[in-house]
């Protein structure tokens, strides 16, 4: 009896130490299983993570290409570290591009480590600021029956009108001892807000006068002047003055003025020649052409320099897709559109016609119904510009019906003929003739050209994107 129960406790330790045996096993076996996910687990990881390095240094790669090698465009498989990557690049517009970098580790055929990225790359930009719908030089302004600049004017010369429904709806200004002369609407005042000049005569304005003659003239607002004489309608405020023969003022009268007309100092122009020299080297960089180029189709083009003359054909179409420099002259028949991009988005883009310093070269020819459009986002703009240096013969001919955006003529002549109509004049000098508009944009205080000049290409601000 005592031999059974002694048998029968040897059993049972024995299942238990089998069964012990069988727990510290599968403890065992999981921790070694778990042991080889983590390692597995984190070899991935790492990989991973090297794979993610090996793709942002392919995109700061193909950043250092864009801005040293012309053309760069992507390349497949290039080897780095333990694996390789893989770059695409998509244009944008002239200044902006997509790049995507895949990588791999060891390689694209047999990956154990894949990782994608996306990010964004801009080149500089050049804000260029319009701050009046019409800006001129000291050759002035001259404005034919029924036309009219819808936004405040800045010229460094004379304004004059013709006697017949002139109108500038917002603010005049003439620097130095110019003056603005004739500037009056029909029934309506010539210049709708108030009026800058050393003499201002045979005018009417709505708001305020600073001068230092006002004759034959008159004014919705208070003045300030040295000499009011012969108006032609009640000063609506107050007055300061000098003299006053003949003039009526409505509201309080202060003489002599204590004050004396200091002449204003002339504005430079907005654009200048550096920035001029960085679109020539913009469009130069992509590539030149010789001789004459004749657009008979719808075509797109930039950028590019050419060296010769641009014509297009009756209603076709230009798309510029970069800068254009034609050292020659532009010539746009009747019904064609140069038009932007849809790439640019708002920014803006610029075709120059001309060489620095030359008399002879750089006419820009808008025919009848001529288009000239931005890239169809709000804020872009197209500007065509003359470099020709004539005061005489004109840089700029805008004709009949023809609507364009910003018309740019530092040292030459801006001429408008009838129902022509543009967002920005600015010239030397300018000549509007009958029936022609100007409207100005807010938008064109701040107008953003693109140049790759400005500072290279770079990765734009928060544009980096983990896709895999």
């Amino acid at each position: 009896m005592k031999q059974v129960t002694h048998n029968q406790q040897q059993g049972q330790i024995l299942l238990f130490a089998l069964v012990i045996l069988v727990i510290v096993t599968s403890m065992v076996t999981a921790l070694v299983n778990y042991a080889g996910v983590q390692i597995k687990a984190h070899r991935q990881a790492v990989n991973r993570t090297v794979a993610l390095e090996i793709a942002e240094a392919g995109a700061e790669m193909a950043i250092w290409k864009l801005n040293n090698q012309i053309g760069y465009i992507g390349e497949t498989d290039a080897p780095y570290a333990s694996g390789t990557y893989t770059i695409a690049i998509t244009g944008i517009s002239a200044t902006t591009k997509l790049i995507t970098v895949d990588s791999y580790i060891p390689n694209a055929a047999s990956p154990i480590a894949h990782r994608k990225i996306q990010v964004t790359a801009t080149t500089g930009t050049t804000n260029v600021g319009f701050n009046y719908g019409v800006q001129a030089g000291e050759g002035g302004i001259k404005m034919d029956n029924n036309s009219t600049i819808n936004g405040n004017v800045f010229s460094n010369g004379d304004i004059i009108g013709d006697n017949n429904n002139i109108r500038i709806t917002g603010t005049a200004i003439v620097a130095g001892a110019y003056k603005i002369d004739e500037v009056k609407g029909a029934g309506l005042s010539g210049i709708g807000v108030n009026a800058i000049a050393k003499v201002i005569e045979d005018s009417k304005v709505a708001g305020n006068v600073e001068s230092f003659h006002l004759l034959r003239s008159s004014a919705g607002g208070d003045v300030k002047t040295t000499l009011l004489s012969n108006c032609t309608a009640n000063i609506g405020g107050d007055a300061i003055y000098d003299v006053n023969a003949g003039c009526i003022v409505d509201g309080l009268e202060t003489t002599p003025n204590p004050d004396e007309y200091v002449e204003l100092p002339s504005e430079p122009l907005p654009v200048s020649a550096a920035q001029i020299d960085d679109w020539e080297s913009d469009a130069t960089a992509g590539g030149t052409l010789v001789g004459n180029q004749t657009i008979e189709v719808d075509t797109s083009l930039g950028p590019k320099k050419i060296v010769g003359d641009l014509i297009l054909t009756n209603n076709v179409t230009l798309t510029m897709t970069g800068t254009i420099w034609v050292t020659g002259n532009i010539t746009l028949n009747n019904g064609t559109t140069l038009r932007l991009a849809a790439g640019y988005g708002p920014q803006s883009g610029v075709i120059l016609a001309g060489l620095d310093g030359d008399a002879t070269v750089g006419l820009i020819d808008a025919q009848n119904g001529a288009q000239i459009q931005g890239s169809g986002t709000a804020g872009s703009y197209l500007m065509l510009l003359s470099q020709r240096n004539n005061v005489i013969d004109p840089a700029i001919n805008v004709a009949n019906n023809a609507v364009g955006a910003i018309f740019y003529a530092g040292t030459g002549v801006i001429n408008v003929v009838n129902n022509a109509s543009g967002k920005e004049l600015t010239g030397y000098k300018l000549h509007l003739n009958q029936n022609t508009t100007i409207t100005y944009e807010a938008g064109l205080a701040s107008t953003q050209f693109g140049s790759s000049s400005s500072g290279g290409w770079g990765i734009q601000a928060q544009s980096w994107q983990l896709l895999q």
